[in-house]
């Protein structure tokens, strides 16, 4: 491909995911009635699940070669996929985003494969509620609709070693069902081997942690510190302290799974995220390990 013949077609997707976002940031479209916009350029699918990605995160494969996933569900995207008839769709990609589905495809017509944009209605996720005894880390996923994808796993027991005590197990839990990402494109949690990060991301933290001290669990958009006070002798009664821009604490009588959940839907605890029509998690890719 030529470098002018690229630089086109990067405008081209440019200009087209442009007209998509500002399509999901109107009014949410009729629960019956999917929008569907045809790209007049016929980008290349990769190109434009490259160019959405890098915002809405890692994608969610629906359709490929002309096979519908048979096992879509209202909460894994089928919303993306219906508006199509039998052997019409042949690529779809999509990624859930607050209460609406995004999607990205390959349709046949009698005049060859058009690429498409669909923007669905997305039912809240939780709407039916917790299932008794769900962990924090499970209320999570139901919070934010996410299907856990395979991939490397983070060593735990070499970076509790390495720091002379355990970490929270409902924070690991997070960790391990979720990956590197953030939660509502507004905070995202300290993930070891993830994009930019160490394996050990607390390395320089030392063996005292157990004896007291603050340690980093994630950061925010709004809240620039996200800890643990450590001074409880086992960790899974760590409890949250923030820390704002000019230094200033506050402290939470919760671990971190319990406060994340807090911090997306309890209007009372004050974040913006709160708020919000739906919940949703921005991947950012397998761990680098």
């Amino acid at each position: 491909m030529s470098v002018a013949w690229a630089l086109l077609t990067a405008m081209e997707t440019s200009a087209f995911v442009d007209a998509v976002r500002r399509l999901i940031e109107g009014d949410p479209p009729d629960r019956d009635r999917p929008v569907i916009m045809e790209d007049p350029q016929g980008t290349d699918l990769h190109a434009l699940v490259a160019a959405l990605g890098s915002w809405a995160g890692r994608h969610r494969n629906l359709a490929a070669g002309g096979f519908v996933d048979p096992t879509l569900t209202e909460r894994t995207g089928l919303p993306l996929v219906e508006p199509f008839g039998a052997g019409e769709l042949l690529e779809m990609r999509g990624w859930g985003h607050r209460n609406r589905w995004i999607g990205c495809g390959v349709v046949a017509s009698p005049y060859g494969p058009r690429t498409v944009a669909v923007i669905a209605h997305r039912e809240d996720p939780a709407s039916a509620g917790f299932p008794e005894g769900a962990s924090w880390a499970e209320k999570l996923r139901i919070v934010t609709g996410w299907e856990p994808t395979p991939g490397p796993r983070v060593d735990w027991s070499t970076i509790e070693a390495d720091l002379g005590t355990r970490l929270p197990s409902d924070y690991k839990e997070i960790v391990d069902l979720f990956g590197a990402g953030s939660f509502d494109e507004y905070f995202a949690l300290v993930v070891p081997g993830g994009p930019g990060a160490d394996q050990n991301p607390w390395k320089t933290y030392g063996p005292d942690l157990a004896s007291g001290g603050i340690l980093p669990w994630g950061w925010s958009e709004f809240v620039p510190g996200l800890m643990w006070s450590t001074g409880a002798t086992d960790p899974d009664e760590w409890t949250v302290v923030t820390q704002s821009e000019c230094g200033e604490e506050r402290h939470f009588d919760c671990g971190a799974g319990e406060f994340i959940l807090r911090m997306l839907t309890d209007v009372q605890l004050g974040y913006p995220m709160s708020h919000a029509s739906g919940h949703f998690f921005v991947s950012h890719g397998p761990l680098g390990m």
